[in-house]
Formats: C-alpha cells, sequence, structure tokens
C-alpha cells in the first residue's frame, strides 16, 4: 500500500516538473486522476468495494489523459483484482456464499486481464470450496436437486475436484438412487486416486460399504435373502470385508439354497475370525449344515466336530451321534 502512496507521489512531482507545458484542463485532469486513485489507496483496507469503485474511476480518468497517467492507470488495474479477492473473503465471512462467488467471478476476469495467474488461481479454487460448501449445506436441508446442481457446477469448472464427487454420492444415497450412487462413486475413487487425494477415496469407499451394508441388513430382516446376497457382497468388493460380514453372507446364502457358494463364505469367515474356539463354534456349525446339504458327510461331520464349544455343542452333538452318525 506505501508503495501505491509513493507511486500517487511520484505522478504528482511528474506533474510539477511538466506544470508549464500542460494547459489548465490538463493539469485539473491529472490531478484528478491522482486524487481519485489516492482516494482508492485509502480505502483498500476499510472497504475493499469502494476502492474497487475508486480505481476503476481511475482507470477511466487515466484513459481520458492518456500517456502522462499510464504508470497510476496500470498500478490501478493491479490493485482492482486484489480488491475483489478481499471483497470475497468479507463476503464469505458472513456465508453470504453468492455475494463471494460473484467477487471471485470479477477476480478472475480482473486478475487474467493484469496476467496475475497466482490469484486468479486462488480464486478459482477458493471458488470451487465454496460451492462445494453451498453444495453440503444444500444436501444437509434436504434440497437434492440444487445440492447435484452445485457439485455438478464444481465439476463443470475442475473435473479432478475429486470432493464433488463425494457430495454426490452422499445425495444419490440418500434419494436411495444406489446404481447412481455407485457409478459415481467408481468415477470419484478413481479421480481422487489420480490427484493422490487418498482421503477422499476412502471416504467414498466407506460411504459405499456402509450403505450396501445396512442395505443388506435390512433385507435381512425383511427376508429379502436374494438382494441381501448382492449388497453384502457389493460391501465386501468395497473393502467391507470381516468375519461378521462373510458370516452374514453365508447365511444369505443358505437362505436362498446357494449351498456352495455358503461354504466359500464360511471359509472366508473362519480365516479373518480372530477369536478362539467357542467364537468360531458357530461358523463351524453353520458350515457342516452347509456341506450337510450338499450330502458331504465327511465334511459335515469334520466341521460339526469342530462346532462343539458353548451354546453349539449339544446341537452338534445331536447332528453327529443321531442324524449323520459320524465314525470317530
Amino acid at each position: 500500500m506505501g508503495e501505491l502512496k509513493r507511486t500517487a507521489l511520484r505522478s504528482i512531482m511528474a506533474i510539477g516538473v511538466m506544470a508549464f507545458s500542460l494547459n489548465a484542463f490538463g493539469q485539473a485532469a491529472m490531478a484528478e486522476v491522482v486524487e481519485t486513485f489516492n482516494a482508492g489507496v485509502t480505502m483498500m483496507k476499510m472497504n475493499p468495494d469502494a476502492a474497487i469503485a475508486s480505481f476503476e474511476k481511475t482507470v477511466s480518468l487515466a484513459e481520458q489523459v492518456g500517456e502522462e497517467a499510464a504508470e497510476i492507470k496500470d498500478q490501478a488495474l493491479k490493485q482492482i483484482p486484489k480488491m475483489y479477492w478481499e471483497s470475497a473473503k468479507n463476503h464469505a465471512s458472513k456465508k453470504d456464499y453468492d455475494g463471494a462467488l460473484e467477487k471471485l467471478e470479477s477476480c478472475i476476469k480482473t486478475a487474467n486481464v493484469v496476467d496475475d495467474a497466482s490469484l486468479a488461481s486462488r480464486a478459482n479454487s477458493t471458488a470451487l470450496s465454496i460451492l462445494n460448501v453451498m453444495g453440503s449445506n444444500a444436501l444437509s436441508a434436504g434440497d437434492y436437486t440444487a445440492a447435484l446442481d452445485y457439485f455438478d457446477q464444481v465439476l463443470a469448472r475442475e473435473s479432478r475436484y475429486a470432493k464433488a464427487y463425494l457430495g454426490k454420492v452422499l445425495v444419490y444415497s440418500e434419494m436411495e438412487d444406489y446404481d447412481k450412487m455407485e457409478e459415481v462413486a467408481l468415477l470419484g475413487i478413481e479421480t481422487a486416486k489420480s490427484t493422490r487425494d487418498n482421503k477422499t477415496a476412502g471416504d467414498i469407499q466407506t460411504k459405499l460399504r456402509s450403505t450396501f451394508l445396512n442395505n443388506a441388513q435390512a433385507d435381512m430382516q425383511n427376508e429379502n435373502y436374494a438382494s441381501a446376497v448382492e449388497n453384502l457382497t457389493r460391501s465386501i468388493e468395497y473393502g467391507g470385508a470381516s468375519s461378521g460380514i462373510w458370516y452374514q453372507l453365508g447365511q444369505a446364502q443358505q437362505n436362498i439354497s446357494k449351498w456352495a457358494d455358503a461354504v466359500k463364505s464360511f471359509t472366508s469367515a473362519l480365516e479373518l475370525e480372530l477369536g478362539g474356539d467357542a467364537d468360531k463354534a458357530k461358523i463351524y456349525f453353520e458350515m457342516a449344515r452347509s456341506y450337510q446339504e450338499l450330502s458331504d458327510v465327511q465334511n459335515a461331520c469334520a466341521n460339526y466336530k469342530k462346532a462343539m464349544y458353548g451354546e453349539f455343542a449339544e446341537a452338534a452333538k445331536y447332528q453327529i451321534e443321531t442324524v449323520l452318525k459320524c465314525g470317530n
């Protein structure tokens, strides 16, 4: 700011040197350029919008004066995008996001005029963040159409902005459009990984697997086992593999008579089970039951024997001694 004032003062001194060669109109016009510029400098901190108006007037007056005012004109032009940036920050701090976006657009436009690529880039990044926040706010308010529009605006400006994909995933989840959710999520994960945004990639993946798991649990309660199998499988695909989920998948497969698939799921459950024999007993018991349905008596007997712990001990013993008559 001090430099701007010094520039203006140098311009004033230049006017003094050239005073004898200027006519009265020229002197008055140049003095007004300097005065208007200095007024803008004074208002830069207190009132960026007023400073913008003053610097814009400086440019207009300087163009009327001509070459003599060229230096002040250039200085005024350079300050205008900076003042739009400051004004945008003021609007954003008051959560006036529409106002902030308007100022940021003007900042980008005027920064490009004076070749301030750094400020233009910073303003564009901030605009992306604000649009993303507006999308999240619309999502929280239940306005899914508006939320999608904001996130799409982000992606139209910057297709590699992975957080906007996460926002759309959350919207489609709330809308229960799970196919669209998965489609957008896959794009989001790919984009996030390509930009090394591992956190957003992880957040998208977490949302996918938790959504499919929740849907599967609802399916199980409603005895919609075929859908439960599909949702559990998709949850596992997105990193949801655990002993408990593989066990649930095996149970769902049993309920639609997919006995061989159930055996594979229970095998995976056993591989991930970190507990002792009592914790594994229920898995061995269901594994044995699946083999039993497949008429594989040998494997059924072997697994019932491994299931003879805790609450499953009596039932396993009955199958071994009475039903299958397993040998030693």
